[in-house]
């Protein structure tokens, strides 16, 4: 899919109205004023066409990229917009601009665009069912310790995009590892499955369950527990915690010190759990879709790959939420051996994390999404025009007109992009109520 820059989101609410004009300089001004002899000379044009509007650069051109100031007025005989406070350079010919609507501060522009990507644009992404913090690598690596080696996010490519990320550990040792957080879930002497996707780049690849309290590794059994080949494959095995642990990792291991190795999410649970519990990000029932079990799925003892899995939908899984916690109760059935996976609706990520200074515009501006230019432009209008219906109440025609388009807009590219209804299956049988012919 193609990805947006933050300066092209913004660019195009020019469409909605929202941003006035997008220009050139067509020569080296001053500090205290820009000049366009192509879009601003004109005798038409008064000298209080931009009063109370932003102006702000968006290339470099003397002026530091991302600067922002209030236009002063404008002199239509030489093309020249003074602005107040100056900029800290003068903008030369290189310099492009954007001269917002009366009252919009670009500042507030930028906010709304990450507000829109992260809360209104979603879409459905596959995640594994797990007990293991962090089991899909989901936006880091921090519930993850890599000893003896680096460890690195990736973002699951073509062709292979059954989920969204695997984490690289290359070693700098024999026996370098990357270690899941700790797990105190599964109490001593239970069973568990483990399910983990991998691909070796060099040496060999072994999945670990560690027993923290005695210092051991847990006797794993079911298939093989090492793998040299690249090219997805997967470990599944089973194992017993031992009756006098209380703390166990999943490691994922290259044996050599040259070993590099690429692993997929981790699914791991208690044998015939009936309750999985989701990561605290999921916070309502509204965010998660349905659960489902692979089948014809890979191992590393050479069943299958990955182009013949398939997938069912598990009947009967309730979606609970206390407070904002959320798990899955398995009705119909307990967890089988094999991995089960649910689908989340999952936003996308900000591309500011501050917003006040030229070198934060500019790392907005630069930063790249991979959500839909027209979607996401349709929600951050709608949020800006909602915003300046309070700060604005003289224009609330205009914004609230921008708030119908928006919206009529937001459906559209919703159904095009975005998360499409998923119901459940259930158990229950079609039933037939007789009644009397009058």
């Amino acid at each position: 899919m193609a990805s947006s820059t933050g300066q092209a989101i913004r660019e195009e609410l020019q469409r909605y109205g929202l941003l006035r004009m997008l220009g050139q300089a067509t020569a080296t001004g001053t500090t205290a004023r820009l000049r366009d002899a192509t879009r601003l000379l004109s005798t038409t044009l008064p000298s209080t066409a931009f009063n109370g509007c932003y102006v702000r650069i968006t290339a470099l051109g003397g002026v530091a990229d991302g600067e922002q100031v209030l236009v002063d007025y404008l002199d239509p005989d030489l093309g020249d917009l003074y602005v107040s406070p100056a900029w800290s350079v003068a903008p030369t010919s290189a310099a492009t601009y954007e001269i917002w609507r009366a009252g919009i501060d670009p500042d507030d522009v930028d906010r709304l665009r990450d507000e829109a990507l992260t809360s209104i644009c979603s879409q459905w992404q596959p995640l594994p069912l797990s007990i293991v913090s962090n089991a899909a690598y989901y936006t880091d690596l921090t519930s993850w310790t890599a000893t003896d080696a680096a460890q690195a996010r990736q973002t699951v490519a073509f062709p292979t995009e059954l989920w969204p990320a695997s984490i690289l550990v290359t070693n700098s040792a024999g026996n370098g590892r990357s270690a899941s957080a700790s797990i105190f879930a599964i109490r001593a002497s239970d069973y568990f499955y483990l399910y983990v996707p991998v691909s070796v780049r060099s040496g060999t690849a072994e999945i670990v369950v560690r027993d923290i309290t005695n210092g051991a590794n847990i006797s794993l059994s079911g298939g093989s527990t090492t793998e040299t080949r690249r090219g997805w494959s997967a470990f599944e095995v089973t194992g017993q915690v031992p009756a006098t642990c209380d703390e166990i990792q999943v490691w994922l291991r290259g044996t050599e010190a040259t070993a590099i190795v690429e692993w997929g999410p981790v699914f791991f649970y208690p044998q015939n759990a009936r309750r999985i519990a989701l990561e605290a990000r999921v916070d309502t029932i509204e965010k998660v879709g349905p659960v489902y079990r692979m089948t014809r799925y890979p191992t590393a003892t050479g069943g299958g790959s990955f182009a013949e899995e398939d997938r069912e939908e598990v009947p009967d899984v309730r979606k609970i939420q206390v407070n904002d916690a959320v798990y899955f109760q398995f009705s119909a059935e307990p967890i089988r051996d094999a991995p089960y996976f649910y689908e989340e609706r999952v936003y996308y990520t900000a591309l500011s994390s501050a917003y006040f200074t030229a070198a934060n515009r500019a790392t907005g501006d630069a930063a790249t999404t991979l959500c839909p230019l027209d979607y996401v432009t349709a929600a951050t209008a709608k949020l800006i025009a909602e915003m300046m219906l309070f700060k604005a109440p003289h224009e609330a025609d205009f914004y609230a007109g921008v708030v119908g388009l928006a919206n009529s807009r937001l459906r559209n590219y919703e159904r095009l992009y975005g998360p499409e209804p998923k119901p459940s299956l259930t158990l229950e049988r079609e039933i037939s109520i007789p009644y009397l012919r009058v």
